[in-house]
């Protein structure tokens, strides 16, 4: 997997002066906000392994659903500075890490609610499944099926139906 640093020009928040902590309690902030329930942190920053469940609770087509959400934080690191004084080995930068991951539930929520989309939508490739298993990951096991689906196919959008004449109504 390719590491992110801090140094990155695609990187943001790189002068971030927000606590890592604080911005979790933003995250439960904004959540609240949009009406997202039973909210669970997984934080062992210590370990490299941070992530926050919740769950969507929506009415699509007049079936009320409940739908589990994995999102996990981006590891931005920091370089190693071994001429720093004093010196710094290569850690993770959970201040940038944090917001990265601030921003993506925010904009997520935000654009479901203006481009009149679900939440369900919005988050699809993070729905929780069986045995810790994504819907991101089933998807990409299955993309050359899915692309071969009669619903996707060019061959079938190109097709053209011919309508006998006693069908057709008059102009």
């Amino acid at each position: 997997m390719l590491k992110i640093y801090s140094d990155d020009p695609q990187v943001n928040y790189k002068n971030t002066s927000i606590d890592s902590k604080r911005t979790k309690a933003e995250i439960d902030a904004l959540l609240g906000y949009w009406q997202v329930s039973d909210v669970m942190w997984h934080w062992k920053p210590e370990e490299n392994d941070v992530y926050i469940q919740f769950l969507i609770e929506e009415t699509i087509d007049d079936m009320p659903m409940k739908v589990g959400v994995k999102v996990s934080c981006p590891i931005i690191w920091d370089k190693e500075r071994p001429r720093a004084r004093p010196p710094q080995s290569e850690m993770v930068n959970w201040n940038m890490s944090m917001r990265a991951m601030w921003w993506f539930i925010k904009t997520h929520l935000e654009m479901a609610y203006a481009m009149q989309s679900s939440k369900t939508v919005a988050f699809l490739p993070y729905i929780q499944g069986r045995n810790n298993t994504q819907l991101k990951d089933v998807i990409l096991q299955n993309l050359q099926r899915i692309q071969e689906m009669p619903a996707l196919t060019t061959e079938r959008a190109g097709r053209i139906i011919e309508v006998p004449s006693e069908q057709k109504g008059e102009s």
